[in-house]
């Protein structure tokens, strides 16, 4: 099994690579009427496996949904709020990825 610590880091490269291409993504397109170029995917100038790194993750937790969940649509989990995840009546907090590590462990030793 993946340490915590371990999850983490590969959460926080996967945010800051995110991170990185969004704010090159918004470069590009403010400089697009005194460019004269094709490009407004910065994703093509790095060489990412996201999408392998975020399977790999999803296999050791015997997850299908929650890790590209919390990844894509809550942001990294900075659009998180209580109430986005509730599991037999409970309110999940979910709102670093040391809580979703928590979470995803004692699912998986359940």
């Amino acid at each position: 099994m993946i340490t915590k610590m371990k999850f983490v880091d590969i959460i926080n490269e996967l945010k800051e690579v995110n991170d990185f291409v969004n704010e090159t993504n918004d470069r590009a397109r403010k400089l697009s009427d005194a460019v004269m170029s094709d490009f407004f995917n910065a994703q093509s100038l790095s060489i990412s496996h996201e999408n392998i790194v975020v399977e790999l993750l999803e296999d050791m937790f015997n997850d299908s949904d929650l890790i590209g969940w919390w990844l894509y649509e809550l942001d990294y989990g900075r659009k998180f709020k209580m109430g986005d995840l509730v599991d037999n009546g409970v309110e999940i907090d979910l709102s670093t990825s040391e809580k979703l590590y928590d979470y995803l462990k004692e699912k998986n030793n359940d």
